[in-house]
């Protein structure tokens, strides 16, 4: 099924949505920083409550269905931030990568919030960005003190 650009850009922010919970999920067995993987645990909890809220309307009033998660780039990425992590300092390496996911995450989710969508997925929308600009800012701070 072929999508208008604004379903498009709310399919891709889902996706992407997806792939940070899988990262933090990631992230908290790799962590050994008691008050950053609380902080992360949090916000993941947050994460999908809202992702889940977003999925079911985007459903339910786009008849927008959740692609297929992409493994290849998912198991890339991991990887890669393994290998990064043998060179670099580890939480160095997560905070910066989480702070990377985040501002793409805020990129994604304002150019969804350009689109006219239902006003349920509006206030949707502006709850996630706040949600990812306060995490991005909790991150900055872990890093600033590490």
């Amino acid at each position: 099924m072929l999508l208008d650009e604004p379903s498009a850009a709310l399919s891709e922010l889902i996706e992407a949505l997806h792939e940070s919970l899988d990262d933090y999920q990631d992230n908290l067995q790799r962590l050994h920083h008691d008050e950053i993987a609380e902080e992360f645990n949090g916000a993941m909890n947050t994460r999908c409550q809202l992702v889940s809220q977003l999925e079911q309307d985007a459903e339910r009033y786009l008849h927008l269905r959740p692609r297929a998660a992409d493994s290849d780039r998912e198991d890339f990425h991991h990887l890669w931030s393994k290998l990064k992590s043998l060179v670099i300092d580890e939480q160095h390496i997560l905070l910066q990568e989480r702070a990377e996911q985040e501002r793409h995450l805020i990129s994604l989710t304002a150019r969804c919030q350009s689109y006219d969508y239902p006003q349920l997925i509006i206030g949707q929308l502006e709850q996630l960005h706040q949600h990812l600009t306060d995490q991005l800012k909790q991150i900055k701070t872990f890093q600033q003190s590490t």
